[in-house]
């Protein structure tokens, strides 16, 4: 069993190896990967985080099966409100640059509102979690929660140093 959970691992690590490969050899305009590229990729991270957690917190069938609609569910939120929260970013710059001083408490609101929006699903999504783990799989969870996090970005780096130096 351990053998095979071993290989699905390998295969899944190699899998994303090869889509961000992908990526940085195939990159759209300015040498940004597509929209679908990216999907794919985000796909790959749901499911070797899926396996990984699976492990991490020895999840059982039931748990599993309640945690993770859960987990895709305030995902999916949060990039939603990151995303609006990265346009306005871009909104800001420029409304700076141009010296438009008639939007930027507009936009600053927007920002705030979106922070406040992601703090409460950061603090419901935690709530929802500690009522179906145990405190000992809530604490591997927040373990585990910082350690892949750091492994995506330092995946995510590579691909892109990559990316740089065949455009170069």
């Amino acid at each position: 069993m351990k053998e095979t959970c071993v290989g699905v691992l390998v295969l899944l690590l190699l899998t994303f190896g090869a889509v961000t490969s992908g990526m940085a050899e195939s990159a759209g305009e300015f040498g940004r990967p597509t929209k679908e590229q990216v999907e794919r990729v985000w796909k790959r991270i749901e499911t070797l985080r899926m396996w990984k957690l699976t492990k991490a917190l020895d999840l059982d069938e039931d748990t599993a099966a309640r945690i993770f609609p859960l987990l895709n569910r305030y995902d999916k939120e949060r990039f939603e409100i990151k995303q609006a929260m990265r346009e306005d970013m871009a909104a800001l710059r420029k409304a700076l640059e141009d010296k438009r001083k008639d939007r930027l408490k507009e936009i600053l609101g927007r920002i705030e509102r979106n922070r406040k929006r992601l703090q409460r699903l950061n603090d419901d999504s935690r709530a929802e979690l500690k009522k179906i783990l145990t405190i000992e799989q809530q604490a591997r969870f927040v373990i585990f929660q910082q350690e892949f996090n750091r492994e995506i970005r330092r995946i995510i780096k590579r691909a892109r140093e990559q990316r740089r130096e065949r455009l170069e």
